[in-house]
């Protein structure tokens, strides 16, 4: 009987240490995975807010390509007598055909003008029109046109005769298509975006989106306090950040679900991008942690086999991170030289290899002189703006790195046309040489660039490097600003 009652004894120690342990397990688990989601919460709301930053720059790109072009056309025809000569008239034509602009129209002085379509009409009285003949770049608030009844903003440029305004060159642009074009890509085209100013007053929005209730007549302070989806508080402090034009994500609440809205400076006419999207959509990419809880939930009572399947996860995730934070460049975020390397041996020892591609090689030219004349800050400066600029301009799945001082790689997967190829090269010396750094007053960015397709040119890292690289010296060789295909200095060679 005392044996019996000393091994119940033991039994029940036994199972009171059990007890204490499983309790220590799961208020251990329940404060990790508390804090996991807290994490996951930061995190969603950082690739929002990084989303409407690179949508942000995309889109004051864009506008600044579309003044650039206008400009370039208005010195053009401030060389002529008659702003409303033939020659002007068939050149605003061919414009429309040719670029995303709507009405294009050339102001004379006093107001009157000239539209592609034919039609004429007199706008002296327009704010944007008073502006630009001052000599400023203008882009208008939003306004209805007459001539076609579509609301959209005016680009309006000076046009310059022997150092006098003796005119404007203008464009309707619908921002609000090109707004919401930028964002169809971005969680499944689910998110809703718009344009407002400093007093919150919506620019242009997005339609048809069957869970968005405010309109392109309210007033985004008002209508998120007033619907108590955000706190009087939290927003006063949202209000400050946009007069100040800074960028920063409000937390909206609206009975069982959440959403989060981003905000982001065009600084253009002080006016913000917006973005809003589900926090269930912007937390997708997360979902995988939560079907790990349902599973560390259903297996708990085996205690240690689940702490120890908890640990070996965590320290994965952990040395996952660190390797991605090896793989980058410090300065420019881009893959470093070892991360370009990795990812693209990778990428060769693929199935995926079989679709072909192309490596493209480029170096910034002169760089060595803007380091000596500018300072190395600039010379940082311009690295930096280059990698944002590479970032942008390819594919998520393309692989775009660093690989030496301003030396960095570009490949794209699937691409085995030439004529691609050579627009894309074209297309990034255009942005490079529009890129805006302030630091180098006049100077204007150009680089050189090579390039070698798998597996016509090489079917391993090594052989597409070596060849890319022939290219690009070749194109040095030949003066710079410019770009060569392997084959191309085969050719020259032979």
């Amino acid at each position: 009987m005392k044996k019996k009652r000393i091994e119940q004894n033991e039994i029940k120690r036994y199972f009171l240490i059990i007890a204490a342990f499983l309790s220590f397990m799961i208020l251990s688990l329940l404060f990790f995975l508390s804090w996991l989601q807290q994490d996951v919460e930061v995190s969603s709301r950082k690739t929002v807010a990084t989303n409407v930053e690179r949508q942000s720059y995309h889109l004051k790109s864009v506008l600044d390509i579309q003044f650039n072009y206008l400009t370039g056309m208005a010195s053009y025809m401030g060389e002529g007598e008659d702003l409303f000569c033939q020659e002007n008239k068939r050149l605003i034509q061919s414009i429309v055909k040719e670029q995303d602009l709507d009405l294009i129209g050339i102001m004379k002085a006093d107001g009157d003008t000239y539209y592609n379509n034919g039609a004429r009409k007199n706008v002296k009285n327009r704010g944007y029109f008073k502006k630009v003949m001052q000599g400023q770049k203008i882009m208008s608030p939003p306004i209805e046109s007459k001539v076609d009844g579509r609301t959209k903003v005016i680009l309006a440029v000076p046009i310059y005769r022997n150092g006098k305004v003796t005119g404007a060159l203008g464009a309707s642009y619908n921002v609000g298509a090109l707004n919401q074009m930028l964002f169809n890509d971005i969680y499944d085209g689910i998110g809703f975006s718009m344009i407002i100013d400093t007093s919150g007053k919506i620019i242009s929005c997005d339609s048809g989106l069957s869970y968005r209730k405010i309109g392109i007549n309210d007033n985004v302070y008002d209508f998120y306090t007033k619907s108590g989806e955000v706190a009087e508080k939290t927003m006063k402090s949202a209000k400050a950040n946009i007069k100040k034009q800074k960028s920063g994500i409000l937390v909206l609440k609206e009975k069982n679900a959440m959403s989060y809205l981003a905000y982001e400076p065009l600084h253009i006419n002080n006016w913000m991008l917006c973005y809003l999207v589900p926090q269930s959509k912007a937390q997708e990419e997360f979902q995988f942690i939560g079907n790990k809880e349902v599973i560390l939930f259903a297996v708990i009572g085996v205690g240690v086999i689940t702490f120890f399947i908890l640990i070996f996860q965590r320290t994965s995730m952990k040395q996952k991170k660190m390797r991605e934070i090896a793989s980058r460049d410090g300065l420019t975020q881009l893959y470093n030289k070892a991360g370009t390397e990795q990812r693209i041996k990778e990428w060769l020892h693929s199935d995926r290899s079989k679709a072909g591609a192309v490596l493209m090689m480029m170096d910034v030219d002169y760089f060595k002189q803007i380091n000596d004349t500018y300072g190395h800050a600039v010379g940082d400066r311009v690295l930096y703006k280059v990698g944002h600029l590479l970032k942008s301009s390819f594919r998520e799945n393309d692989i775009v790195g660093r690989i030496g001082g301003d030396e960095f790689l570009i490949f794209m997967e699937g691409i085995t046309s030439e004529e691609f190829a050579v627009r894309r090269m074209e297309n990034l010396q255009q942005y490079l040489r529009e890129l805006p750094i302030e630091e180098l007053e006049e100077h204007t960015l150009t680089c050189s660039m090579g390039a070698a397709f798998m597996p016509k040119d090489g079917t391993t890292f090594g052989e597409l490097y070596k060849h890319a690289d022939e290219a690009l010296y070749t194109t040095k060789r030949n003066g710079r600003d410019g770009f060569r295909i392997y084959h191309e200095v085969e050719e020259k060679e032979v």
